[in-house]
C-alpha cells in the first residue's frame, strides 16, 4: 500500500481521496450544525458518531493523503495528543473521575476531527472547503433560529444545538469564522461571488451584535483590529471600519450598547461579577494543586474555593484560561497557549519567510495571496483567544479543528512555494545539518 500511494500522482490522489473531502464535510456539518435536532428522522441512526468513526478508519488506512510523517513534521501535530493524554491523566487526581472520563471521551471525538482534517487536507480548495462547511453550519442554525438576528432586542438560545446552544457560545464560534470569511471574500475573482462574500460577512456581524454577546464583540473588534494592522491598504481599511461601525449603529438595539457598557463597569452587571469570582476561584485552585483539580470538576470545587462574598453554588469559569487553569493547573494553561498561541506563532513566522522569499525573488506579489491567508487564519486564532477569554469553551472543538486547519494550511503553501522538505524524514533538523547549511522544516516552532 506504501509503494501505491508514492506512485500517485497529486491529481491521481485527488480523485482516488475526494470521496474522503466530502465524507469529512459531512461530518463537520453534523458535528456543528447538528441536522438531527430539526429533521427527526436523521436522528433514528446515530449519525453523529457513525460519519466520523467511519471516516477515520477510512482515513487511516486510505493512500493518496497526507502521510503521517508529514503531519508530525509540524512540531504542533503532537500537542492535541499530549493534551487529551492529560486530560485522561487528570481522572487519577480529580474529586469526581467520572467527570474527566466524560470530558476525555468527547474531546477524543474532537482528536478524531483533527487528524481527519490534516490528513485530507492536502489543498488549498480543501482547507478552504472545511472552513466553508463551518460557515455554512452556523448560517444553517441561524436559518433554524432567525430570531437571533431578527429581533435583536432579546436574547436568544440556539434551539437544537448542542455545544453552540447558548448565544454567548454561538457568536463566540462567530468570531472564529470572521476570519475565515474575510480569506473567502478576498480571494473571490468573480465580482458576484465577491459581493456576496462581502453580504455575507456582513450577516456574521449582525449576528454576534443580535447576541448581545460582550466577550464576543470584543473578540469580532478583535479580528477586524489586526487585520487592519496587517493590512498594506490601511486607508481603505479605516473606511471599511467606518462603514461597519455606521451599520452596527443603526442595526444594534439600545440593550446592546447598555450590556456593553457594563464592560467597564463589572460590579453593575451579575454576570460580569460572577466571572470575576470565577476567575479568583480558579486561580485558587491551581495554586492549591498544582495540577488542578481534575477535567470537568470546576463547577464542583468552586464552592470550596470561592471568595466570601461568592455565590454558594456550582459555578463554571466561564473563560476557557481559568476554566483548564483550575481544572489541568499550569501545565494545563501552558498547554492551551501552545496550541492556540504556537499556531498563531507559526502562522506568523511562515508568512515572514514568505515575505523573505517575495524580497530575494525581487516579485512583490509572488505570494501575497498566501500572506493574505495566513493573516487571516491568524486573525480567527485572534477571534478564538480574545472570545474564549469569556467563556468556559476549553473543551469544544474550536481548538482541535484550527490546530488541524492550520497545519494542513500551512504544509500546502509551504510545499507549494518549495519551502518544505517534501520528504519530511527528520521533525528537526540536526546540528550537523544546520552547521553545514541546510533549510529547517518550515515552519519551523
Amino acid at each position: 500500500m506504501k509503494s501505491q500511494a508514492k506512485a500517485l500522482s497529486p491529481e491521481e490522489a485527488l480523485k482516488k481521496t475526494g470521496y474522503l473531502y466530502w465524507w469529512l464535510l459531512l461530518a463537520l456539518f453534523f458535528e456543528y450544525a447538528r441536522p438531527a435536532s430539526y429533521l427527526k428522522p436523521l436522528g433514528i441512526i446515530p449519525l453523529n458518531s457513525m460519519i466520523p468513526l467511519l471516516l477515520l478508519a477510512f482515513t487511516c488506512f486510505a493512500s493518496g493523503l497526507r502521510p503521517w510523517n508529514r503531519i508530525f513534521a509540524d512540531a504542533l501535530a503532537k500537542w492535541p495528543f499530549i493534551f487529551l493524554a492529560v486530560v485522561f491523566l487528570s481522572s487519577f487526581w480529580a474529586n469526581v473521575g467520572g467527570y474527566s472520563i466524560i470530558i476525555f471521551e468527547r474531546m477524543l471525538g474532537y482528536l478524531f476531527l483533527f487528524i481527519m482534517i490534516a490528513r485530507i487536507c492536502t489543498t488549498r480548495e480543501r482547507v478552504n472547503g472545511v472552513a466553508l462547511t463551518l460557515i455554512v453550519s452556523h448560517l444553517f442554525l441561524l436559518v433554524m433560529n432567525p430570531e437571533v438576528v431578527l429581533a435583536p432586542t432579546t436574547r436568544h438560545y440556539i434551539v437544537g444545538a448542542t455545544f453552540l446552544g447558548d448565544g454567548n457560545d454561538y457568536s463566540m464560534s462567530l468570531c472564529i469564522l470572521l476570519g475565515f470569511q474575510l480569506n473567502i471574500a478576498f480571494n473571490q475573482q468573480a465580482k458576484l461571488k465577491k459581493i456576496l462574500s462581502w453580504v455575507l460577512l456582513g450577516l456574521l456581524m449582525l449576528t454576534i451584535i443580535g447576541t448581545q454577546s460582550r466577550g464576543a464583540t470584543l473578540g469580532m473588534i478583535a479580528v477586524f483590529g489586526y487585520m487592519w494592522w496587517r493590512s498594506p491598504r490601511k486607508a481603505v481599511g479605516i473606511v471599511a471600519i467606518v462603514i461597519a461601525v455606521l451599520g452596527i449603529l443603526v442595526y444594534a438595539p439600545a440593550v446592546y450598547f447598555e450590556r456593553m457598557g457594563t464592560l467597564s463597569a463589572p460590579q453593575e452587571d451579575g454576570s460580569a461579577e460572577g466571572r470575576i469570582h470565577a476567575w479568583r476561584a480558579g486561580t485558587k485552585m491551581a495554586l492549591n494543586h498544582v495540577f488542578g483539580v481534575g477535567a470537568g470538576n470546576f463547577p464542583n470545587n468552586f464552592p470550596k474555593y470561592r471568595a466570601p462574598d461568592a455565590p454558594n453554588r456550582w459555578m463554571t469559569a466561564h473563560s476557557m484560561y481559568f476554566l483548564i487553569l483550575g481544572e489541568l493547573g499550569f501545565l494545563g494553561l501552558l498547554l492551551l497557549f501552545r496550541l492556540v498561541f504556537g499556531n498563531f506563532r507559526s502562522n506568523a513566522r511562515l508568512r515572514k519567510r514568505l515575505t523573505q522569499e517575495q524580497e530575494r525573488l525581487k516579485e512583490p506579489a509572488r505570494f501575497a495571496a498566501d500572506i493574505r491567508t495566513l493573516n487571516a487564519f491568524n486573525a480567527s486564532i485572534v477571534g478564538l483567544a480574545v472570545a474564549g477569554a469569556f467563556l468556559s469553551v476549553t473543551y469544544y472543538p474550536h481548538i482541535f479543528v484550527m490546530a488541524g486547519l492550520c497545519i494542513a494550511l500551512r504544509r500546502v503553501i509551504a510545499e507549494e512555494a518549495g519551502l518544505a522538505n517534501l520528504s519530511a524524514t527528520a521533525r528537526r533538523p540536526s546540528i550537523r545539518r544546520i552547521r553545514a547549511g541546510a533549510e529547517p522544516e518550515v515552519p519551523a516552532t
